[in-house]
């Protein structure tokens, strides 16, 4: 039987690794935010280890929230490594984050005042007396650039607008914060930090389930009926295989490497070792697509051995080795 998919297959979603499946921690951190926004609390934590899925969250978050929020202002910036603090590359890079034009150009007061220009420029054009900011890798931060976030954070105050920031990052940032109150830095707390929330890993079978089923309901195109699960296999898809039906098998897999290597904590799935291997198996057995074909656990075990879960679990054990030993 002849299969005409709708586009390329190198040019799907998938193959070239840019889509989010939503999960049940995407899910939460949303309610956490609409809840900020609606209540308007300041500032909250969102952490979690690496691979967890943080980054690739605040772009789901940001979407939503633009189709329940229309119009409303979002800055999404990302927090870098510095040897230095550079006061004029912070507010470039917020520039850049508001869509200035010009965020490399002009002094660095000409440039925190085009900050705040801008911000109530868009705002002025909304329903919204708001602006949301997330702020990812957030535990970069140090003392002085929460001090400059809090001048604009004041500012946009003055003119009737409310900053409400979310300071995605590492655990680090949970020590940030109680080394800012035994120094009673309450003024960076009390804006930046008030509520918190952890950013879990796949828990159970059932949250696995939650995900899977993403790749049977989500379509790209988006104006067709090609699932992705339906994508990589028509004819399979066509017997009735639904990736949802493969929950337990998959979470039995990542279940096997984890006691196979003598990990003792409670299993927990990053997200992207869970979504690395989904593509493995998708890509590794595209070819062999029959109504026949149903994923075995074999198929699922080779999927996560390859997906690099245990060694990159073994590294964040070291790690947290480590942070107990510098503590």
């Amino acid at each position: 039987m002849q299969i005409v998919r709708p586009i390329d297959f190198d040019r799907h979603p998938l193959v070239e690794q840019k889509y989010i499946v939503p999960t049940p921690s995407i899910d939460e951190f949303y309610e956490k935010v609409k809840r900020l926004v609606r209540l308007r609390i300041p500032g909250a934590i969102v952490h979690a280890y690496p691979r967890y899925g943080k980054t690739y969250s605040i772009r789901y978050v940001i979407r939503v929230l633009r189709e329940d929020f229309p119009g409303i202002v979002i800055l999404s910036f990302g927090c870098h490594k510095k040897k230095t603090h550079s006061e004029d590359a912070f507010f470039a890079n917020l520039l850049r984050a508001a869509g200035h034009i010009s965020p490399e150009s002009g002094s660095i007061d000409r440039k925190r005042s085009r900050l705040t220009d801008r911000i109530k420029e868009r705002v002025d054009k909304t329903c919204y007396n708001l602006v949301i900011a997330f702020a990812d890798e957030a535990q970069r931060l140090d003392i002085i650039e929460y001090e400059w976030l809090r001048d604009v954070h004041d500012e946009l105050e003055r003119a009737g607008i409310r900053m409400i920031t979310f300071l995605v990052g590492q655990p680090q940032l949970l020590n940030q914060k109680t080394a800012f109150r035994e120094s009673r830095q309450t003024q960076i707390i009390s804006r930046f930090m008030i509520d918190e929330m952890r950013f879990r890993g796949v828990q159970s079978a059932e949250d696995l389930a939650t995900c899977l089923a993403g790749y049977d309901t989500a379509c790209f195109p988006q104006d067709t009926n090609w699932t992705y699960t339906r994508f990589f296999f028509p004819l399979a898809y066509e017997d009735g295989l639904r990736l949802v039906d493969q929950a337990m098998a998959l979470w039995d897999a990542f279940e096997r490497a984890h006691i196979g290597a003598r990990f003792e904590e409670i299993l927990e799935i990053p997200m992207q070792y869970l979504s690395r291997s989904v593509e493995i198996a998708f890509l590794e057995h595209v070819e062999r697509d029959s109504p026949e074909f149903r994923f075995s656990p074999a198929i699922w075990d080779e999927a996560v051995k390859a997906s690099n879960y245990v060694s990159a679990h073994e590294e964040l054990r070291l790690q947290l080795a480590e942070d107990v030993d510098y503590g």
